[in-house]
């Protein structure tokens, strides 16, 4: 992996990088709309209960 990186220009790196900034904020999108979807399935139950 490191030979594959040490090849790329500074451009290819910055694309890199990015793409890699845009997976981090969709892992934290998927993991906060996760965290609202279980929260309203639990007091979804304790409202109908």
């Amino acid at each position: 992996m490191r030979k594959a990186i040490a090849r790329l220009d500074a451009e290819q790196k910055a694309q890199l990088l990015y793409l890699a900034d845009l997976a981090d904020l969709g892992t934290a999108m998927f993991t906060s709309a996760l965290v609202v979807c279980t929260l309203k399935a639990v007091v979804d139950l304790f409202v109908a209960g």
